[in-house]
């Protein structure tokens, strides 16, 4: 009787403390009453730092077995990290939901990880909107610009700082890069692309760099006019979103307002989706992101983004990639490797992997790794060298080859992109797909990019290399206005079709042997591209099917960039033609339509 007294006491006289149990903490009401910190976290204070009581609480759930975390709808400023990369890190939970409540999260500046999601099973963060107290941007207006000196004078303009305070700027990523970005009446300027500025900046002039590109060029800078507005952005940091080494996260019912790098990005998970997130410039503004939109990188199998909406980015919306893990230095015997870690990146022991040849992006199949040196540890070494030993001898494996892991449950099997929208892309591709399996693109619409409107594409290059894709399904997607009027900003080889399957080597040629594998494009709409339709590359069984284009070649103008003399002439002559095909053995073209 006493223990039974005694239970329904604390039941009654400690409410809080079964609310905590039932349905979790709400960090505006429960801080104090559970002993978590000595204030709650009250909406609306932009002197109120909210990164302590928020890791604080996520502390206490830890301990408490909290399944639960939410607050009051309002504003919330985080005005400290809790350490040198992420303002707040959520590290190895299971089975937990952060809901804010559609609440705005400010965090001081662009330059470290916002949330970082790390070693977690079924983790949800949903209803947000993120924004920054110090944007990763600026604005002036084009005062005068002098073509052959490549510099762009400009004044200031109100409530917007000089980009001379970003000389110098670096995160705990690197320095970072300054780019500019010229707009008239809200659009980027025709033929013009993002343009890589120069440092220091002084006397309120914008020196760019000479890097041969077609849109820095005399001829271009020529046609911008004063009164021109320039967007002066700072690349480089982490992005405010991020989810790695984790199994079924959700980011759901968010806006990101913007990024010093990419907005969301989701590093080899699995099973987790990104759902109904926009991301777009902060009301008034003219560009989101300084990279990407949405990215799975080095994917896990069924992974998903759908029903996000994704504008005014200075790389990608939408992207699922698998990386290569790390780079061969030497084959020093037939069963072992020294091999260049990518990043930190994990391949443990037990991991299948194979190698993509730097010259021919031919993938060879491998083997096992059964032990390397130093052990794989977390995290393990960044960039490290580590010798590997594997359980079967390898062929020849040319220094500069990828390692990659093999198979379709480590490339993404089972993943997709559905029914997003990606309004405008002034620089990069609506949807990129690099080096996965068993991928599904259905029912999206994308608008205006420089790029590829869907890009399948893969590279041995330096930059960003993948390899060949397999059993990609893109379906009933409407593409309209890929490809101009901007410049493409990037090598020509991203940039030929508003749908493009593609392969490029290390000198970023263009392959001449089929190593893609099963790809099918069907049903789509096609509108308004500024080259080609549907452009197909290195590609080993296909289906080009029941597509309908209507209007290509639209921007002839365009400048290419980036191709060999020869692959210039044909790129030209592809460019008339609605859907082209190279370099690509049994593909059926069937039951499409197209009209100029």
């Amino acid at each position: 009787m006493r223990l039974t007294f005694l239970l329904l006491a604390t039941f009654l006289f400690c409410p809080i403390a079964a609310k905590a149990r039932t349905s979790g903490i709400n960090l505006s009401h429960d801080l104090v009453p559970l002993g978590i910190a000595s204030q709650n976290l009250s909406p609306n204070d932009p002197s109120l730092d909210a990164r302590p009581l928020f890791q604080a609480a996520l502390q206490y759930v830890r301990t408490h077995g909290i399944q639960r975390v939410t607050l009051d709808r309002g504003s919330y400023y985080f005005l400290t990290a809790q350490n040198p990369t992420a303002y707040l890190g959520i590290y190895g939970f299971s089975d937990l939901v952060i809901d804010l409540a559609g609440s705005n999260i400010y965090f001081a500046d662009a330059f470290e990880q916002g949330f970082g999601i790390s070693k977690c099973q079924r983790v949800t963060l949903k209803n947000f909107q993120i924004d920054f107290l110090k944007p990763p941007y600026t604005y002036v207006q084009l005062a005068s610009v002098n073509p052959t000196q490549r510099t762009l004078a400009y004044s200031l303009l109100a409530n917007w700082v000089d980009p001379a305070t970003f000389n110098g700027g670096a995160s705990a990523y690197g320095p970072l890069v300054l780019w500019a970005a010229v707009f008239r009446n809200g659009e980027i300027v025709p033929g013009t692309s993002r343009m890589h500025v120069a440092e220091p900046i002084a006397g309120n002039v914008l020196s760019l760099v000479q890097d041969q590109t077609p849109w820095t060029q005399s001829a271009t800078l020529s046609t911008l006019r004063p009164g021109d507005i320039i967007v002066v952005t700072q690349r480089g940091g982490p992005p405010p979103i991020i989810a790695s080494n984790s199994d079924t996260i959700t980011i759901s019912h968010g806006t990101v307002y913007g990024s010093s790098g990419m907005a969301v990005l989701l590093d080899s998970v699995s099973n987790s989706s990104v759902d109904t997130v926009y991301v777009q410039p902060r009301p008034g503004n003219l560009l989101s992101t300084n990279a990407d939109g949405i990215h799975f990188v080095s994917t896990g199998p069924n992974n998903h983004i759908r029903h996000c909406f994704v504008t005014r980015t200075l790389d990608d919306a939408l992207a699922i990639d698998s990386y290569l893990r790390a780079t061969v230095i030497s084959q020093n015997n037939p069963r072992q490797l020294t091999v260049i870690r990518t990043a930190y990146l994990h391949f443990p022991d037990g991991s299948a992997v194979n190698f993509v040849d730097p010259v021919s992006a031919r993938e060879l199949s491998g083997t096992t790794i059964v032990s390397q040196n130093p052990p794989d540890s977390n995290p393990p070494i960044f960039d490290g060298t580590v010798i590997l030993n594997f359980d079967r001898d390898l062929p020849v494996i040319a220094p500069g080859s990828e390692m990659v892991f093999s198979g379709p449950a480590t490339r993404g099997a089972g993943s997709s992109i559905e029914n997003n929208v990606v309004a405008e892309v002034p620089f990069g591709r609506g949807i990129w797909i690099g080096g996965s399996e068993g991928i599904t693109i259905a029912g999206n619409t994308i608008g205006h990019t420089s790029n590829g409107g869907i890009a399948i594409c893969g590279a041995t290059a330096p930059v960003y290399p993948v390899p060949p894709a397999r059993d990609i399904t893109v379906r009933r997607n409407l593409v309209y206005g890929s490809l101009g009027p901007m410049a493409s900003g990037s090598g020509t080889q991203i940039a030929v079709g508003a749908i493009i399957v593609n392969l490029v080597n290390n000198t970023f040629r263009f392959v001449t042997t089929p190593e893609n594998t099963n790809v099918s494009i069907e049903e789509n709409l096609i509108f308004g591209s500024g080259r080609s339709g549907i452009w197909v590359g290195e590609l080993n069984s296909g289906a080009i099917r029941n597509n309908a284009i209507i209007g290509y070649d639209e921007h002839p103008e365009l400048p290419l960039f980036g191709v060999s003399p020869a692959e210039e002439a044909l790129l030209l002559q592809d460019f008339t033609k609605p859907i082209v095909v190279h370099y690509s053995n049994n593909v059926t073209v069937k039951d499409n339509q197209s009209v100029k």
